[in-house]
């Protein structure tokens, strides 16, 4: 009996891994996203191509090259696969109660001053949910990474996208340093003083604004020593007394009672980061996530 491919039926995971192929790059990374190894990633993409009696990608030892039919299929399978996991998402959220696995992506400071109270909050009143927090700085693909949260903190605005995104709250920022720098430097009287000052900056600084009565009062350039996303390391160098640091006042509260930080001009405080929520755009909320969101609602009210 002749074996005809067109009674094979479509496995949907092969698309799905061809697709990821396509966005990735590479075998190698589109394994790494999915956390599926690169060799079943090969297997299944393999698979595909026999079935349709068609190559998809172009494989070198360097790299991977779609092909124009694999270009063709990919505009027209993306899209669908999409609607199937939002499709997917919304089944799950016909369910009332708040149950399963949350995942989230955030920054580490957002976790750590304000996720980490709203989740407190949540576990205790939902002890079945579980949840899953990757520490992040990118606005990840929540559809393709199976995120149902992604916290993002911007002093600008949000990029274009078809995510849905509600604003949770501004974390104000203010000037520190230690005594010792203080003691070498002198107390500073103007904020262009500090312009002079070694600095640790964020990855997107290109200058520090400052505003006293909600009025723009300065913009002190920017010449670091130390340029890191990694806020820690940003903190245990101004402690040490190696320049001056533009911080969240809640994050160094401790550190400012031990006398270990001073705050530069009181009166002033720089541009909030604004934080907010993204979700995919569903037309069904999951209750995990609108639980989630209201129990950062009530902690902005309570304070």
């Amino acid at each position: 009996m002749l074996h005809n491919k067109a009674d094979e039926s479509a496995n949907w995971g092969d698309w799905e891994n061809f697709c990821r192929v396509v966005e990735a790059g590479s075998f190698t990374a589109a394994g790494d996203r999915a956390g599926i190894p690169k060799q079943s990633i090969s297997l299944s993409l393999a698979r595909l191509e026999a079935r349709l009696g068609n190559r998809l990608l172009d494989r070198t030892t360097r790299r991977v090259r779609v092909t124009d039919l694999g270009q063709t299929l990919y505009a027209r399978i993306a899209p669908l696969l999409n609607e199937l996991r939002e499709t997917d998402n919304d089944a799950k959220s016909t369910q009332q109660e708040v149950s399963g696995t949350l995942r989230l992506a955030t920054p580490y400071e957002t976790g750590w001053l304000h996720l980490a109270p709203a989740l407190v909050k949540l576990l205790k009143a939902y002890p079945e949910l579980k949840v899953e927090i990757d520490d992040t700085r990118e606005i990840p693909d929540l559809l393709e990474q199976r995120y149902d949260i992604a916290f993002v903190k911007t002093d600008a605005g949000l990029p274009d996208s078809s995510l849905v995104s509600k604003y949770v709250v501004a974390m104000e920022r203010a000037f520190y340093a230690a005594p010792e720098m203080i003691a070498k430097r002198g107390l500073p009287r103007q904020l262009q003083d500090i312009e002079a000052w070694p600095m640790m900056v964020d990855t997107d600084d290109s200058f520090w604004d400052a505003f006293e009565d909600g009025r723009e009062i300065a913009r002190i350039a920017v010449r670091p020593s130390i340029r890191t996303p990694n806020v820690e390391i940003r903190v245990r160098a101004a402690m040490e007394g190696l320049g001056v640091v533009r911080l969240l006042p809640r994050y160094v509260e401790d550190h400012i009672r031990r006398g270990e930080l001073v705050r530069l001009f009181p009166s002033v405080l720089s541009s909030p980061l604004k934080v907010y929520a993204l979700t995919p755009a569903r037309r069904l909320v999951p209750p995990k996530v609108r639980a989630l969101l209201s129990a950062f609602d009530v902690l902005q009210i309570d304070r």
